[in-house]
């Protein structure tokens, strides 16, 4: 063959070769199936391994869906996806049997507020009036019962509990006289004052355990995936960094996924979270047996909080060095 016939055919071999391994290397990107159940800040470091590549830095393709809790859960339990953001419900589930191990604790304690008419002064005030919250099982919803229980008194006798669809429904609810307090996070708490209501109980203060947010898989899953699992938990630590320590480029993610570019929903979204998100994010004992007190399932009282919670990636993580390296 002529030389420059062999050059031809040998740049051609090279080329096809690349581009395999081109391929293949997109390829060797690991695919998972994720969900996050609000359209809320306290989920920007998700948001932020998406956006920024921090999910297909540690070799992920993830399917980052929007899923109220409760669908999450049952898609979760079905198998249709791999790790969740749900509230109590995956907790009822495991205590009715379910292999269930929560694997991140976003936020352990309760960052939210109570909003209210100027007129009451105290949460006690509330005596006789209506209270509103999100969903049942929800964080507000948990907030609300763990509150009523340390002021002594009781959901519907004292203080009646309403559930709405959402955080724009509660100023809505208010202003319209619906219901005389409500339990909101930020952004809305900033909508809340813009609306000339009192912040009457700062819940985030109190330092009150409980999981606002986590995320969870099965035991099934992790026995089976590992590597996965370890991958997922890494890129949730470095975007949590980023989101500790860019607050320009996390409220940029905050206000894409959230959809707005209001400069002052994006401050109060970020100046209260930032405060929450912690750099090694254990799901806490004490947060689990919070849910586990007000779960509606009798085994729920012999239960221990470890039953459910798998804390052995983010360990390891931190024994290894990681997160220290992360914050140098």
């Amino acid at each position: 063959m002529h030389r420059d016939g062999i050059r031809l055919v040998f740049v051609t071999v090279l080329i096809a070769a690349l581009s395999a391994s081109t391929v293949a290397r997109g390829a060797e990107l690991i695919p998972l199936r994720a969900t996050y159940a609000s359209i809320g800040g306290a989920f920007a470091p998700l948001w932020i391994a998406q956006d920024k590549g921090v999910f297909t830095k540690y070799g992920l393709a993830v399917d980052l869906k929007y899923m109220l809790s409760a669908t999450g859960t049952q898609a979760l339990l079905s198998g249709s996806v791999d790790i969740v953001n749900p509230a109590t419900e995956l907790v009822e589930a495991g205590l009715g049997g379910a292999r269930i191990a929560f694997i991140i604790g976003i936020l352990n304690r309760a960052v939210l507020s109570i909003y209210s008419k100027p007129e009451f002064k105290q949460f006690s005030d509330l005596k006789g009036k209506i209270l509103g919250v999100t969903l049942p099982g929800s964080t507000t919803d948990l907030a609300a019962r763990m509150l009523l229980q340390q002021a002594g008194m009781q959901p519907g006798k004292d203080i009646q509990i309403t559930h709405l669809q959402g955080m724009p429904d509660m100023i809505t609810a208010l202003s319209q006289g619906r219901i005389d307090a409500g339990i909101v996070s930020a952004p809305t708490t900033l909508r809340a004052r813009q609306a000339g209501l009192k912040e009457l109980v700062d819940i985030t203060a109190r330092n009150i355990p409980m999981i606002h947010a986590g995320l969870a898989t099965t035991r099934e899953f992790i026995k089976s995936n590992p590597d996965k699992v370890r991958r997922y938990v890494q890129a949730y630590i470095e975007a949590t960094k980023i989101a500790r320590t860019d607050p320009e480029t996390t409220k940029q993610v905050i206000g894409k996924w959230t959809k707005t570019d209001n400069k002052e929903d994006l401050d109060e979204t970020y100046n209260t979270y930032v405060k929450a998100w912690e750099p090694a994010p254990y799901l806490s004992v004490p947060a689990m047996q919070t849910v586990l007190n007000f779960a509606i399932n009798p085994a729920a009282k012999t239960a221990k909080p470890e039953q459910f919670i798998d804390n052995s990636f983010v360990a390891d993580l931190e024994k290894s060095g990681f997160i220290k390296e992360l914050y140098k």
